[in-house]
């Protein structure tokens, strides 16, 4: 196997090489472009050469060649390689440490070293050259006692030297990533085989969002971004090229439905190649792949189905368990107003008995001019709420693009009535992996509401429970008609968990805790209700919101062992 490196024989380049192939012949090259040219031209099987570095960062000049050499479709990356870093300060025979007066290396590995330097040789002369192994290279030709070169160890036996000291670099962690190609491309992924990565290169135009837009492709379909890069377009001062790695190969259908989405999107789109990570010393993580919506295979039987799951399913926020033998409650304000205010309301439902913090950080309002939430500052209200009391957070997400953000902060997504038909968000909250909680549409039938439900289990996400909130009828005196029939006829249809808010339903507060009792009788995995401090002075939805005293009563009838349970801390 003859593969051509960037720089002599002992460089980094071959050292990484050969973690592929031990018994490789080393084609020797000066520059990268150089290297490039050898696999194009035939004299070498493939080309190896160094991306980043985990200290100093990118190559940039292994970047600005990768458009140009990778462009025409002629070669393409075939695997990654990762190199742990360690310098060593090697001489000819017979040359002492003390003795040093000039030391030769790459200008990076003369400044990953520096401490070493400047502690063992103060008044060296440091000389910047081509290569590590072609500083190696030349000590050996000058043949002079006083001159020292730092490279891989590797270069020592290769040009002559004798190590004076190893490990000489300042952090011993460093490494280095390598990128192996050829011209013939990387071979299909074979089923079942390791992780892959796609590497490649978006032109985009100069409107704004446009970058957001294209990220938004891969986050949204749970692609993982793990490099990106951004070099000059030479041709067009002022724009740039933007170098993208992500998890995967891009048969992968997620993959190919992301990259549909940014080819739609860019200027211009290159994939120099999909390629079997490296996966020795990196570190992994959980990472939620959902199935992307065009893949996605109709099954026998609809994936709500109670014959799924015949005894019903258990969804788990955090320590609770929806569908488990203790009806879930789910209290707060319908809106976070400030932050005291959610502070003492969830101080008060945690002392209560309550299981789940509830709050609105963004609020969908029929009136522009309505309050409409406190955004980001809500959300992390909610979230000191949680640190404080225990209380998981459940709270509402009203567009896709927002998804992530709410996600980063909630236990639990809530879908609302308005937003139940809204598939694009159904998709999104879906991929984000947190449970979601789906309410029914005020005009929604059953079976348009089991399909909202659906379109989140065909996503990979099990983790669904349906919230039943009133339909609108002909009636007046309340704000809804609460459908007791849907919960008992859902619970025969599907094995997800059915909770019920009687606050929506009712729009008065003094029938809550009766629409309470009777929707846990109907067989309610659940409540979720309104709580404020002074429904009074609430700015939003205070008529049907439950005062402290009154959610006391209510948990005490939910939960009638209040006095011997205890809310349970934090876990994660």
């Amino acid at each position: 196997m003859r593969v051509a490196i960037q720089g002599t024989h002992g460089a980094f380049s071959e050292a990484a090489a050969r973690r592929r192939w031990p018994e490789l012949e080393a084609i020797p090259c000066r520059e990268v472009a150089d290297a490039v040219a050898a696999v194009r031209e035939g004299r070498a099987d493939a080309g190896c050469l160094p991306i980043e570095n985990s200290l100093i960062g990118s190559v940039t000049a292994t970047y600005d060649l990768l458009h140009e050499a990778f462009g025409d479709g002629t070669l393409a990356l075939t695997h990654e390689t990762l190199l742990p870093v360690h310098h060593t300060i090697m001489a000819v025979p017979g040359a002492r440490v003390e003795d040093i007066r000039r030391v030769y290396s790459h200008p990076v590995a003369l400044g990953q070293c520096r401490r070493w330097l400047s502690k063992h040789l103060p008044n060296a002369e440091l000389v910047s050259a081509w290569d590590t192994a072609g500083s190696a290279e030349m000590v050996a030709a000058h043949g002079d006692p006083t001159e020292a070169a730092i490279a891989a160890l590797p270069a020592a036996a290769a040009h002559g030297l004798v190590p004076l000291a190893e490990r000489i670099e300042d952090d011993p962690t460093n490494q280095t990533r390598f990128l192996i190609f050829s011209r013939q491309g990387a071979p299909a992924a074979p089923a079942g085989s390791g992780p892959f990565k796609t590497s490649l290169i978006v032109s985009l135009d100069h409107r704004p969002g446009m970058l957001a837009h294209t990220l938004l492709a891969f986050s949204a379909r749970g692609v993982n971004l793990t490099a990106l890069q951004s070099r000059p377009e030479p041709s067009a001062p002022w724009t740039y090229r933007f170098y993208v790695d992500v998890e995967g190969a891009a048969t992968e259908p997620r993959v190919a439905e992301a990259l549909e989405e940014v080819e739609a999107l860019a200027a211009q789109l290159i994939i120099l190649g999909s390629y079997e990570a490296w996966t020795e010393g990196v570190p992994s993580f959980q990472i939620f792949h959902p199935t992307p919506a065009h893949h996605v295979k109709k099954p026998d039987i609809p994936l709500i189905d109670r014959r799924r799951a015949p005894q019903g399913s258990i969804v788990k926020v955090r320590h609770l368990e929806f569908g488990g033998a203790s009806p879930v409650l789910i209290a707060g304000p319908c809106s976070v107003e400030s932050r005291e205010m959610i502070l003492e309301t969830a101080d008060a439902v945690a002392s209560a008995g309550g299981d789940m913090l509830r709050g609105g950080a963004f609020k969908p309002r029929t009136s522009p001019y309505d309050f409409q939430g406190l955004g980001v500052k809500g959300l992390r209200y909610l979230a000191e709420a949680r640190e404080r009391t225990g209380l998981p957070i459940v709270t509402e997400v009203l567009s896709w693009e927002e998804v992530p953000l709410v996600a980063h902060f909630a236990d639990m997504l809530q879908i609302g009535a308005r937003n139940m038909q809204n598939f694009s968000l159904l998709r999104a909250a879906a991929r984000s992996g947190v449970p979601v909680l789906l309410k029914r549409g005020a005009g929604a039938t059953i079976e348009e509401w089991l399909m909202a439900a659906e379109y989140v289990l065909a996503e990979g996400n099990p983790n669904v429970v349906l919230c039943e909130r009133g339909i609108r009828t002909f009636e007046r005196a309340t704000r809804h008609t609460l459908d007791l029939n849907a919960v008992v006829l859902v619970r025969e249809r599907s094995h997800l968990p059915v909770v019920v808010d009687p606050s929506h339903a009712a729009g008065v507060a003094s029938l809550v805790t009766p629409l309470a009792e009777a929707s846990l009788a109907a067989g309610a995995a659940g409540l979720i209700v309104e709580v404020h401090p002074n429904p009074k002075q609430a700015m939003s939805d205070g008529p049907q919101s439950l005062d402290i005293p009154m959610f006391i009563d209510l948990a005490r009838r939910v939960h009638p062992d209040l006095e011997r349970r205890k809310v349970r801390p934090l876990t994660a």
